[in-house]
């Protein structure tokens, strides 16, 4: 691996981001958009009840930036090339697909802590929640394990995507709003119905959410849960990457990198 590469590459990334109107409207627009309804919302419920409930709405949403950032522009980076039909001619090059993964995976990075800073900011201009207020060892531990599932569940779309083409790009922008009722990142594990809670249980982002919960309320980190959640990842992590070295095998050999569909 080769850091002038994944350097080319990075700056091939920011002219994409720069140049496309799209593309900031995913660093700036949508996320306010759920910060400014949630906000309003919670308001709303605060002051018909007892209960506080911005603080947890707020906090939500602003962590799961990390994820669906990490996630989604894997995916759309990729399809991107597809896009261009530029999957070929960059493996063509000496470019590793580690080094086209490590690029993207930073780029996703940084997109995401210019959106976490922005709604931070805006979160504490508009309803005076400062997220700072939580112990930055959590802040840094949901940050890291976020990131981690949505790395998982980007390469999980890359590998569908090199396999069976574009017809399922729509993964790329739906499959984090799949897991997000059931991670619990507004609401208790309590308040789902029966069927649900086995599934919740099971998936890291949730102990995530019920910490940041239990934090805001109560001043306690479960951190067995949270290593429950970070070893869950690291095995997911690396089972997605070996199904997208296979898939990428898979899409060299059949000509998809070349025909792009």
């Amino acid at each position: 691996m080769k850091f002038y590469r994944i350097t080319a590459l990075l700056l091939k990334y920011w002219y994409i981001s720069i140049n496309r109107f799209d593309r900031l409207f995913d660093v700036f627009y949508w996320p306010l958009l759920d910060l400014v309804i949630w906000g309003f919302a919670s308001a709303y419920i605060q002051d018909i009840s007892e209960y506080n409930l911005l603080s947890m709405f707020l906090g939500g949403i602003i962590l799961w930036v990390f994820l669906w950032r990490a996630s989604q522009d894997i995916a759309v980076y990729v399809l991107e090339d597809f896009w261009s039909k530029n999957l070929y001619h960059l493996f063509s090059s000496p470019v590793t697909l580690t080094e086209h993964v490590t690029s993207i995976i930073l780029v996703g990075f940084l997109r995401s802590l210019v959106t976490f800073a922005f709604l931070t900011f805006f979160a504490a201009l508009l309803y005076q929640f400062n997220f700072f207020t939580l112990p930055f060892i959590f802040i840094g531990a949901a940050v890291f394990l976020l990131l981690l599932f949505g790395w998982f569940m980007g390469f999980l779309v890359v590998s569908l995507i090199l396999r069976y083409g574009q017809r399922i790009q729509v993964l790329a922008w739906s499959i984090t709003w799949v897991i997000q009722p059931f991670s619990c990142v507004f609401y208790p594990l309590s308040a789902l119905p029966a069927w649900a809670k086995p599934i919740a249980s099971v998936l890291p982002t949730t102990h995530i959410f019920e910490n940041l919960r239990s934090l805001l309320f109560q001043g306690v980190i479960n951190w067995s849960s949270l290593g429950y959640s970070f070893c869950v990842e690291l095995v997911l992590l690396f089972l997605g990457g070996w199904f997208l070295k296979k898939s990428f095998e898979h899409a060299r050999y059949s000509g998809l990198l070349a025909k792009s569909d």
